[in-house]
């Protein structure tokens, strides 16, 4: 009987420990050049085919009120810090190696991170 409690009770825990993981939820966070809010289908633009995005807005989280600047660094560098464009910059394109990103953020908070395509900060 000790036995058999040595080798149930463990197994009767297990599921307590491996859901006690912190789930987090999905993050996609894409920054497009040259794209204009009327170039979704989600948003109903009719000229461009995104059916990938569309699906993507309809069972995400949508941020439908945005500015950018005219050029794309500086939307960059203010959505990845949250700094004011008059005071993102070390130099033109150049981001302060000491900012904190969003990319640091979710790290601590757990995340992995991932960058790809056009950087340019």
């Amino acid at each position: 009987m000790n036995n058999l409690f040595k080798i149930l009770f463990p197994l009767l825990l297990a599921p307590y420990f491996l859901g006690a993981a912190k789930k987090h939820p999905n993050l996609v966070l894409i920054m497009a050049d040259d794209m204009g809010y009327e170039c979704l289908g989600a948003n109903g633009g009719a000229d461009y085919k995104t059916p990938f995005l569309d699906s993507l807005a309809a069972g995400g989280m949508r941020f439908e009120h945005a500015h950018s600047q005219p050029i794309c660094t500086p939307s960059r560098v203010k959505i990845m810090t949250g700094i004011s464009n008059a005071r993102n910059y070390v130099r033109f394109g150049l981001l302060d190696p000491r900012a904190t990103t969003f990319g640091n953020i979710i790290q601590k908070a757990g995340y992995k991170t991932c960058i790809a395509g056009k950087w340019q900060l």
